[in-house]
């Protein structure tokens, strides 16, 4: 099956010799669909047709004469509704994660006004008071700076091969390095919970790019961290009893207009298809169209493909690539459905614990503001004392006659919110120290160590879960390079945290069951390791332990 381009009309007949003026055409799920009306008739009166697969080989012949039709999606903006679902999910999170000044921009979004009527003048005053006030307590931002912390808190395992060891100090062409993007892979997936690695390659001029240009051109492969907000769309195709990634559509932001000071913007969407590149759909290829929207509809399309497109994504040796080279991770399994943020459950908290902070503030204003009360007072001796008013302070006094009194009244104090605070930030706590606690049932403190029971920690899954897609994004972004052995690329993100949190007496009897005869002194080397104690290699720490048991005397 051929890769296709778009064409403004072409003839076609089929079995029973009718001929047709074909307009549009689009593959979908390796079937051919032809939209077109009958030949000669106005093609604003057009008739639609969609052809079957067993019109196929009729097209396969036809398109032996080089007239090639292109894919034409009528939205290519169109997103998957598990990314709306989420949206909104995702936006609270990157607010509470940016902090105060975030959360209070966001006004009734997180915090509902306090009066009834939020129309009138006086209603918008209290609610930005009633806002400046309260206070964000950033639980969520803290929680994720310690769980990244104690995942990078150990250097990870990285071995590459010699093409790809430049990635080590350079993943993304613009100077980060690998262990920094990782970390912030794994940011996003503990707070949202879902993101892609994109192996890319700058387009050329050639059909296909050779190890001689990367030398001479100096252009090289990279890997892109994909925000979830910016996967809107894909498929997933079973090819060979294999699911396998067939769309993805990401939506982008391009430079269109630079003076060298200021710069405009337009959104773009780049569509990674996989087409099966023979009749008998053994061979696929991975094509490539970037689309913008059009500023005003042509013949009812919103979208054009934008020059240089679309392009087929070869090898160093100019074999098409036969999967696209996008990788999800997640913060579960790295599927591409949309994984349930970690920190959701955390965030939700944080925003009630928002509510009570400014209820709780509130009242704190309320009842520090004592109110005059004035008893006795006629309207002969107001209208005579009080004639420019009542001036209150130290230095100023109230006139009072017989039977008047002056009082302060002001009102208790309400512990309530303050209460729900405290139930609040406990439950926090205890979320947030879910998320690195294993699930399964622990026994004694040093059999829960030797079992390793973080395996089924949220932390100690994403952890994985981002070094398994890194693997596979290396060995995607090889491809463009060199012929790889994916099993010779290692990168592996520490995953023994959990073993970190031993409490000294759970160190201790580490030490007293190997002192005892239970475990060995390579096993309680391990777990003194996997917290952190022990550094040296075990022969090296056997040898300076003997020598300081048994001191080697000197010769004379």
């Amino acid at each position: 099956m051929p890769l296709f381009k778009t064409a403004i009309s072409a003839e076609v007949s089929d079995k029973g010799g009718h001929t047709f003026k074909v307009c549009a055409c689009e593959y979908f799920d390796g079937v051919i669909y032809f939209v077109g009306c009958f030949f000669g008739h106005d093609i604003k009166q057009k008739t639609v047709f969609v052809f079957s697969s067993t019109f196929k080989n009729n097209k396969l012949a036809f398109c032996s004469k080089n007239i090639d039709f292109g894919s034409m999606p009528k939205n290519i903006s169109f997103t998957h509704e598990d990314v709306i679902d989420y949206r909104k999910k995702w936006s609270m999170i990157s607010d509470c994660i940016a902090g105060e000044e975030a959360i209070k921009a966001g006004k009734e979004k997180y915090l509902p006004s306090p009066s009834a009527d939020t129309n009138t003048e006086y209603a918008k005053n209290r609610f930005n008071s009633y806002i400046q006030r309260s206070v964000f307590y950033n639980v969520i931002g803290r929680t994720l700076s310690s769980l990244v912390g104690q995942v990078f808190s150990k250097d990870s395992e990285i071995d590459l091969p010699t093409d790809l060891d430049r990635y080590k100090g350079n993943i993304d062409g613009a100077g980060t390095s690998i262990e920094q993007q990782a970390k912030a892979t794994l940011s996003v997936i503990m707070s949202k919970g879902h993101c892609g690695l994109l192996s890319d390659f700058p387009a050329t001029s050639g059909e296909s790019t050779t190890r001689q240009d990367i030398e001479t051109m100096r252009i090289r492969p990279r890997v892109m961290l994909v925000m979830p907000e910016d996967i809107i769309n894909w498929r997933v195709t079973v090819i060979g009893g294999e699911s396998v990634l067939s769309l993805i559509v990401l939506q982008e932001s391009t430079i269109t207009e630079d003076d060298g000071y200021e710069f405009k913007t337009e959104p773009r969407w780049r569509e990674m298809r996989l087409i099966a590149t023979d009749e008998t759909e053994a061979n696929f290829a991975v094509q490539v169209t970037v689309w913008r929207k059009l500023e005003k509809a042509i013949n009812g399309e919103e979208f054009e493909i934008v020059e240089g497109f679309p392009v087929t994504l070869m090898d160093y040796a100019g074999r098409p690539l036969d999967r696209i080279p996008f990788e999800f991770v997640g913060s579960t399994n790295n599927e591409p459905q949309i994984d349930k943020p970690p920190l959701l459950d955390l965030a939700n908290l944080n925003i009630a614990h928002y509510h009570n902070s400014a209820d709780y503030e509130e009242g704190v204003f309320v009842s520090g503001q004592d109110q005059l009360v004035l008893v006795g007072l006629t309207q002969e001796w107001t209208d005579k004392n009080f004639k420019g008013g009542l001036k209150l302070g130290a230095r100023n006094a109230i006139p009072l006659g017989k039977d008047m009194d002056a009082k302060l009244l002001h009102t208790d104090p309400n512990n309530i919110a303050s209460e729900a605070m405290k139930h609040k930030e406990d439950q926090m706590k205890s979320i947030g120290a879910k998320l690195i606690e294993p699930t399964a049932t622990k026994g004694t403190a040093t059999e829960a160590i030797i079992e390793e029971s973080s395996e089924t920690s949220i932390l100690s899954s994403a952890a994985k879960n981002v070094s398994l897609a890194y693997r596979k994004a290396l060995y995607n972004a090889s491809r463009f390079v060199s012929d790889v052995d994916p099993l010779t690329i290692i990168y592996q993100l520490n995953s023994d945290f959990a073993a970190a949190m031993a409490t000294p007496q759970e160190r201790a009897q580490i030490l007293a069951e190997w002192q005892g005869g239970l475990i060995t002194f390579v096993e309680a080397r391990t777990q003194l390791r996997k917290i952190g104690v022990a550094t040296e290699d075990d022969e090296v720490a056997k040898a300076q332990m003997e020598d300081i048991i048994f001191p080697v005397e000197p010769v004379n």
